[in-house]
């Protein structure tokens, strides 16, 4: 099964968080799910003008981390 669009759920009204019961969820542990990337390391890619394909909370979640360190 193909796994929606982040996009998708931008407009999903039952989905306003952007984090949906059915979906895969956006972290585990601190691993980014579907990147192979922990949180650190796509902060540090983020930092060094890379864009890393990650989902909106993927990167909500990034930039928050990158605000603490």
């Amino acid at each position: 099964m193909a796994s929606p669009s982040r996009t998708e759920h931008a407009h999903d009204a039952g989905c306003a968080s952007g984090v949906c019961g059915a979906e895969i969820p956006p972290l585990i542990g601190s691993v980014l799910t579907g990147t192979g990337l922990t949180v650190a390391q796509a902060a540090a890619a983020l930092e060094r003008g890379e864009a890393p394909a990650l989902t909106d909370v993927q990167r909500r979640i990034v930039e928050e981390h990158a605000l603490r360190q």
